[in-house]
């Protein structure tokens, strides 16, 4: 855990910043599945360890980290989550980035993007939404001086959404702006209007009325997951069980999956369960 550090349990994953992603829950499972998902559990854990560390060797990272852990009450994501979106941003140089949620992901995306400029790249922005206003404001205040000029923070209330059959959350008013990354954390996945589970959907209505390349990172919630494979394809809707990430893209709005009418007979069984199959095509 970050030093100094306290918790606020209400709004994200209960769980401090830095702790390695939630593990899967191994009770119903035979032994040989218990050994996998054993197996699995252990390259997280591992995984969040050697992230912890080259976070503590980036000096600079680190502390801008620790400052503003310090000086809030924050939910954070794992250290692994941290580490590879710090990866991710070094390796592709994005230069308007979305986050859909704001945390201490925040300063780890401008730190990377100041990084980028210095090294001859050019200036990034970071479009950070909340749905809290309360938070918003405290993030805002708890931002580090020297990365204010990279970062803006909106408050927006979420708001029920559909594309196609799916219905999701989403922020109200997400600024329209030539995204070319997104880091999908947020809303609060529960549906303002009767609080049904769903899944977020920002990162579909971007993509939708993109015409260059979005490449995005999705944090760990298995429905998002679910339904982005399904609208982008598992070739660019890759999950990665180790990380607990959904890596997408890059996509265009020519990439987003339409439905059409299919004929299930093929599918069909006699003499076992028939597994019903959406199948969702891009535009061709």
């Amino acid at each position: 855990m970050l030093p100094g550090l306290t918790l606020r349990l209400t709004r994200r994953a209960e769980r401090a910043p830095g702790a390695p992603p939630c593990v899967v829950e191994t009770a119903c499972l035979g032994p040989l599945g218990q050994l996998r998902v054993g197996i699995l559990n252990w390259c997280v854990a591992a995984r969040n360890a050697a992230a912890e560390q080259r976070l503590r060797g980036h000096v600079v990272l680190w502390d801008l980290l620790t400052q503003a852990a310090g000086a809030s009450a924050v939910i954070g994501a794992s250290y692994s989550d941290y580490w590879t979106l710090y990866e991710e941003f070094r390796r592709y140089r994005p230069i308007e980035i979305l986050e859909l949620g704001t945390g201490l992901s925040t300063i780890v995306l401008a730190q990377a993007l100041r990084e980028n400029e210095a090294e001859g790249g050019p200036k990034g922005h970071v479009t950070s939404m909340e749905e809290d206003e309360a938070w918003a404001q405290t993030a805002l205040e708890c931002l580090p001086e020297e990365l204010r000029g990279s970062v803006e923070i909106l408050h927006s209330p979420k708001v029920d959404g559909f594309y196609k059959c799916f219905r999701g959350v989403q922020y109200e008013s997400v600024p329209d702006r030539p995204y070319d990354f997104v880091f999908s954390d947020g809303p609060e996945r529960h549906s303002p209007v009767n609080g049904d589970k769903l899944f977020n959907l920002d990162l579909i209505q971007i993509v939708c009325r993109s015409e260059q390349p979005v490449r995005a990172v999705v944090d760990d919630h298995y429905l998002t997951f679910y339904v982005l494979q399904k609208v982008f394809g598992l070739e660019k809707a890759r999950y990665d069980a180790v990380r607990r990430l959904l890596f997408v893209g890059p996509v265009t709005k020519r990439d987003v999956g339409h439905l059409r009418k299919e004929n299930f007979l093929q599918d069909l069984r006699l003499l076992r369960p028939t597994v019903l199959k959406l199948r969702m095509n891009p535009d061709e």
